[in-house]
């Protein structure tokens, strides 16, 4: 569920991956040999596999290691942490509701569960519905740091406790479909109409319904020691990870082997078959309430698309600590792969592509595949008009939506006949391939990526894998990306000025705005190693007492340059402690506006 969220940096991995020129894999043997050297080149424990192709399962087994103290194997059952795949089974219990005549896509939650508080402002004309739910597109916050971890005793929490620890997360921070931003707690909240509608806890539905049709008796929605047996173990930098249970468990909490998700890769080769119908599985497959719809990495219901491989395909992604998964389909090539491994660093992510390029490759090596989208002759002028500079509009968790504010724009410039794309900032450009209807591609996608619209304030927007952006007057864009890097380096230069041959008391405040300021980040990422963010203690404590020091810190460097400024002080130390009053202070009225002054996390 960490990692799930899931567009921008998958898309930019999976484009920037380059094509392999050599052969594909032809036999099981060898592809299993060169997926062993992916494990070894990246140090991965193991990985499960399922490939499926034409209605059946080709093979499903492992390799590598499933514990690396007990040298346990991965094999065909080895149960994996699947993380945010999750969601498809929530999803395809909505939708099995659905056709059974309980439960309407369009019903509005607050109808179906008036007791959950939710927040929406614009609650008369556009409702929360069960479809904002499951396409991410209500407008809540993301997990908020004290509904993270639980215990393991408390997955048999009721769901309507899970959902009264934080609300806050669950307000509409946009009118509910006009953005869609990965939100966990959307999903424990339709788990929780789930159990509504069905009487019974969502996982009894959930196994009865779904699961059991499909084989997966072995799949587990909670731990149990009979589950930690088969329990692959989960690794982070050659770490081993203990189990760490998660509070919102209906978004990312299934256990299961490489075997059984290949059934769930069969059912959507089926086109839904045994579980749901045609015309339902192809309404899962798009977004009916996105403020784009139409592109072809949309997120549906529980599903989404993705146009940076070989074919088009579908699927989900899931990251929890320790594991990594996938898995896809592709209905015009009648093949998918299910990959799951037991690691979740950097090198994981590098592996899961790698292995996924592979599986894929082999799947495909005596198929016909369909022919890349053609461009569509677009007019110059309808070009013209879609250039511009645009900033991220949709942040995921609203603790770091400062960041955007701060962050590079995405540049889009017209030429002659096209569009380029640039990260500001950055030399690497993308021509926009025009695919109709104001979608686009990017070289060697297979569908489109991303496409232009208008918002309700009628601002140009960009929707797709690059995120949900809006325009932004360039002027607007260049104060706040070089100024904000300007101040950065004021601040920092403090760090170095005691050095200087001066009173080492004259610095006393500068240097403490520093050292308060980028010590910050680090008691941050230490408590978040920690899994420690959620609850009072000496990180969360150290976090709110260094934003409040620095602020005191900024106060005191005002104060000082207004008394250099008026005494008799070198024309240099003048204009120092001016712009670092200048820096200082902005940054604290910046962090203050974000709510970031003073935080307790363990009750935001």
């Amino acid at each position: 569920m960490r990692r799930a969220g899931p567009f921008l940096v998958v898309a930019f991995m999976c484009f920037s991956t380059p094509a392999r020129a050599d052969a594909p894999p032809r036999t099981i043997d060898e592809l299993r040999a060169r997926i062993a050297r992916v494990l070894l080149r990246e140090r991965i424990p193991g990985v499960g596999i399922a490939l499926v192709a034409d209605g059946e399962i080709l093979w499903s087994g492992g390799v590598g290691l499933a514990d690396r103290e007990t040298r346990r194997p991965v094999d065909a059952d080895t149960l994996f942490r699947v993380g945010s795949i999750t969601k498809t089974f929530i999803a395809l219990a909505v939708m099995k509701l659905v056709e059974e005549g309980r439960l309407d896509l369009d019903a509005r939650v607050a109808d179906l569960a008036p007791e959950i508080e939710m927040e929406n402002g614009w609650a008369n004309e556009a409702p929360v519905t069960v479809a904002h739910l499951l396409e991410h597109t209500a407008g809540f916050d993301d997990m908020r740091p004290n509904e993270l971890y639980a215990s393991v005793a408390d997955e048999a929490m009721p769901l309507a406790s899970v959902l009264a620890r934080n609300p806050r997360s669950r307000r509409a921070r946009w009118r509910p479909g006009t953005h869609m931003s990965y939100a966990n707690p959307g999903y424990t909240v339709a788990a929780y109409v789930i159990e509504k509608v069905a009487g019974e806890p969502y996982e009894d539905y959930l196994a009865r319904e779904i699961l059991r049709p499909l084989g997966m008796t072995g799949a587990r929605l909670r731990w149990s020691l009979e589950a930690d047996r088969r329990l692959a173990r989960g690794y982070d930098g050659g770490v081993a990870i203990p189990f760490q249970a998660i509070l919102h468990r209906p978004a990312g909490n299934l256990m299961a082997s490489p075997r059984e998700l290949a059934a769930l890769v069969k059912m959507w080769l089926a086109r839904g078959r045994p579980l749901i119908s045609a015309a339902s599985a192809a309404r899962m497959e798009r977004s009916e309430t996105g403020a784009l719809r139409g592109i072809d990495v949309d997120y549906g219901l529980g599903v989404y698309g993705d146009v940076f491989q070989a074919v088009p395909m579908r699927g989900h992604d899931g990251g929890i600590d320790g594991f990594l998964s996938s898995y896809r389909y592709a209905p015009s090539s009648g093949v998918g792969y299910v990959v799951l491994l037991n690691s979740a660093d950097q090198n994981a992510g590098r592996a899961l592509f790698a292995i996924r390029a592979l599986v894929l490759r082999f799947l495909l090596a005596d198929r016909a595949t369909p022919p890349p989208p053609r461009p569509s002759p677009v007019p110059d002028e309808r070009l013209a008009g879609w250039a511009g500079t645009y900033r991220i509009d949709n942040p995921r968790n609203q603790l770091f939506a400062f960041l955007t504010s701060i962050g590079p724009r995405l540049l889009v410039r017209h030429e002659p006949g096209r569009l380029v794309a640039r990260v500001q900032g950055g030399d690497r450009e993308w021509e926009l391939v025009p695919l109709g209807r104001d979608t686009f591609g990017l070289p060697g996608t297979t569908g489109s990526a991303l496409g232009f619209t208008r918002d309700p304030g009628g601002r140009r927007a960009l929707h797709g894998v690059f995120g949900q952006l809006v325009e932004e007057p360039p002027m607007l864009a260049a104060l706040a990306f070089h100024g904000s890097r300007a101040v950065l380096y004021i601040l920092a230069s403090a760090l170095l000025v005691p050095f200087l041959r001066s009173p080492r008391r004259r610095h006393l405040v500068t240097t403490g705005a520093a050292l308060t300021l980028f010590a910050i980040p680090q008691v941050f990422t230490a408590a978040a190693n920690a899994r420690a963010i959620g609850e009072p203690n000496l990180y969360t404590l150290a976090i709110a007492a260094l934003t409040l020091a620095f602020a005191l810190f900024s106060a005191l460097s005002v104060k000082r340059a207004i008394f250099y400024l008026s005494g008799p002080f070198a024309l240099p130390t003048r204009l120092y402690s001016s712009a670092f009053a200048v820096a200082a202070g902005a940054t604290t009225v910046f962090l203050a506006h974000h709510h970031l002054i003073g935080i307790c996390l363990w009750r935001w």
